[in-house]
């Protein structure tokens, strides 16, 4: 069962730079983390009962400094919390919805792929961020 949106995913150029501008809004950063072969640097950040994960592009390689490159900052996918991620991708599949990637990494994370999701990229997982 889907539980709701976990967090909505920034590609940016400057979490910093981000940051002081969602200040402004009374955001707080939670957390950040450098993922090398992602080639991403990663910052969670509560605004309110929602959460944005902000992703800054670390070296020249990976999905974040291509989606930067081609895209330039903006939405990067919207991340779904459920109570059991694999049951999800069982039910998707069923369904016809390609996904990416399989829940064996730390994050319990997979992606639909957004050819079968009208456009957009969906992140699923069942372990919910902890402050």
């Amino acid at each position: 069962m889907f539980l709701g949106i976990n967090h909505v995913g920034l590609v940016v150029k400057s979490i910093d730079e981000t940051m002081e501008v969602l200040k402004l809004f009374g955001a707080e950063e939670k957390g950040r983390k450098t993922i090398p072969e992602r080639g991403q640097t990663s910052c969670m950040v509560r605004l309110g009962s929602g959460m944005f994960e902000l992703m800054e592009p670390y070296g020249d390689t990976g999905v974040v400094p291509k989606f930067l490159a081609e895209r330039g900052q903006g939405i990067h996918h919207v991340s779904l919390l459920c109570d059991d991620v694999e049951a999800e991708i069982a039910h998707l599949t069923e369904k016809g919805i390609r996904i990416l990637g399989t829940p064996d990494n730390p994050d319990r994370v997979v992606f639909t792929h957004p050819k079968s999701t009208n456009g957009v990229l969906y992140e699923l997982t069942d372990k919910p961020f902890e402050e």
